[in-house]
C-alpha cells in the first residue's frame, strides 16, 4: 500500500515537535508504543503511517491538543497518495509551524504579502496574521531557509507608509544579518498563483504548502519545484538590495508627509 503522502510528512512532524517539546525521549515514545527506536524515528520521519491507536497514545503521552486534527487529517486521505490534504482544523498554524521546525531545507515563494517568518508584529496584523505561540522547551531549528518575494510586495504602501517602512527597515536588517532573502524583479512576476507556496524539505521527503486564511493546503508533489529554482536563478543579493533600499527610501519620504495616509506604488493594502 503507498503512504499517503504528503499525510506521513504532516502527522511525523507534529509528533516529532510536540515530543521535543514536552522534552520526552524517543524510547520513552518508543516504549510507550511497545515498538523499537527506529520504528518511532520512522514515524516522526513520516516514511512510516502511524495506527490510529498508536497515535491516541503519543498525543496522550506528550498533552498535545492536535489530537483530534491529526486524527481527521489519517481518517480523510488514508491511502491517498499524492492528495491535497487541507488543515483547517484549529491549530493549523502550530501544524503548519512544526513542519517548518521538522525542515532542513524551506524555499518560500510569495506574490501578495510577505512571508510569516520576514514580518515585523505591526505588518502581521495588518495583513490579519497572527504569530504562532510556541510552547514548552524551546526546539533549535536547524534548517535553511530561502525567501523568494516578488518586488510588487514591498511595494505596496499599506495605509500607514510607516508601518512598511519599519517593515522594510526589518528586512534590510535580515538581510544584513544572513537570512536569505531574494526579491524577484517586477519585471518577471514571479510564476505562480497570488498568495504564498511553501516547499518543506522533512526528513521523509519533500511536500508544499499553500498556507491561505484558516487553512493550509499540503501537497505530496508539485510543479512549482522547478519554477522556484527558475526564479532564483534569475535574483541575486545586489538587485536584492538596491530594490530593498529603494523602496524603504520611498515608504520614509511618504511616512514624513502629514497624516501618515499617503499609498505607495499601488496604493494597495499589504495583504491578500
Amino acid at each position: 500500500m503507498s503512504l499517503p503522502v504528503p499525510v506521513t510528512g504532516v502527522v511525523g512532524a507534529c509528533l516529532r515537535d510536540a515530543r521535543e517539546r514536552r522534552m520526552v525521549l524517543p524510547k520513552q515514545a518508543a516504549d510507550a508504543l511497545d515498538i523499537g527506536l527506529p520504528a518511532l524515528l520512522a514515524l516522526e520521519e513520516g516514511t512510516s503511517l502511524i495506527s490510529p491507536a498508536a497515535l491516541e497514545t503519543l498525543t496522550g503521552l506528550y498533552r498535545s491538543p492536535d489530537d483530534a486534527a491529526l486524527r481527521l487529517l489519517l481518517v480523510r486521505h488514508f491511502g491517498r497518495d499524492g492528495a491535497v490534504v487541507r488543515d483547517r482544523e484549529p491549530g493549523h498554524a502550530r501544524r503548519f509551524a512544526a513542519c517548518a521546525d521538522s525542515a532542513h531545507l524551506i524555499r518560500w515563494q510569495s506574490t501578495v504579502i510577505l512571508p510569516g517568518p520576514l514580518q515585523t508584529p505591526h505588518y502581521a496584523r495588518a495583513v490579519g496574521e497572527r504569530p504562532v505561540p510556541r510552547t514548552g522547551a524551546p526546539r533549535a531549528t536547524s534548517g535553511s531557509a530561502v525567501y523568494l518575494v516578488d518586488e510588487r510586495v514591498i511595494q505596496r504602501g499599506g495605509e500607514s507608509a510607516r508601518l512598511m517602512a519599519r517593515q522594510l527597515d526589518h528586512l534590510q536588517h535580515l538581510l544584513d544579518s544572513g537570512t536569505d532573502i531574494r526579491i524577484a524583479p517586477g519585471t518577471r512576476p514571479l510564476p505562480q498563483p497570488a498568495g504564498h507556496l511553501v516547499e518543506l524539505h522533512l526528513p521523509g521527503g519533500p511536500l508544499w504548502a499553500r498556507p491561505g486564511p484558516g487553512h493550509v493546503d499540503y501537497f505530496g508533489t508539485s510543479g512549482f519545484a522547478a519554477a522556484i529554482t527558475a526564479s532564483l536563478d534569475t535574483t541575486d543579493t545586489a538587485y536584492t538590495r538596491d530594490a530593498l533600499k529603494r523602496a524603504a527610501h520611498a515608504h520614509h519620504a511618504l511616512a514624513a508627509e502629514p497624516g501618515d495616509k499617503q499609498q505607495a506604488t499601488t496604493g494597495a493594502r499589504p495583504c491578500p
